[in-house]
C-alpha cells in the first residue's frame, strides 16, 4: 500500500463517547504526555501505513466463549429461576 503522509492536517474527524470513557482516557494521555488528538493521529496513521486495524475485526467467536456456550446449552432449563419482573431479577442478582 502506497501511502504518502501528509505534515498538513486538513480533516476534522468528531465521534461520540461517554463522557466517563473520555475522562479515563485523558487522565491517562495526560500522564503519558499524549492528547487525545496526537493518539488519534498516530492510530489513523499506524493503520493507513499498516493496513490493518489495531483491534480485531475478527467476528468468530473464541474457543472460550464456544465453551461457555455449550455448557449453557446443556444445563438443565427446568433448574433456572423464573423472575415476574426486572425488579426481581436485579435483585436476585446482588445476591449472587
Amino acid at each position: 500500500m502506497n501511502t504518502k503522509l501528509c505534515k498538513n492536517k486538513t480533516a476534522i474527524v468528531a465521534f461520540r463517547i461517554h463522557q466517563e470513557i473520555k475522562e479515563k482516557v485523558n487522565k491517562i494521555l495526560t500522564q503519558s504526555g499524549l492528547d487525545t488528538s496526537t493518539v488519534l493521529n498516530m492510530v489513523m496513521q499506524n493503520i493507513a501505513i499498516s493496513g490493518k486495524s489495531p483491534v480485531s475485526l475478527d467476528r468468530n467467536m473464541s474457543p472460550k466463549l464456544i465453551r461457555i456456550i455449550k455448557n449453557v446449552e446443556k444445563e438443565d432449563k427446568s433448574k433456572r429461576k423464573n423472575f415476574n419482573s426486572a425488579k426481581e431479577a436485579i435483585s436476585f442478582l446482588k445476591t449472587v
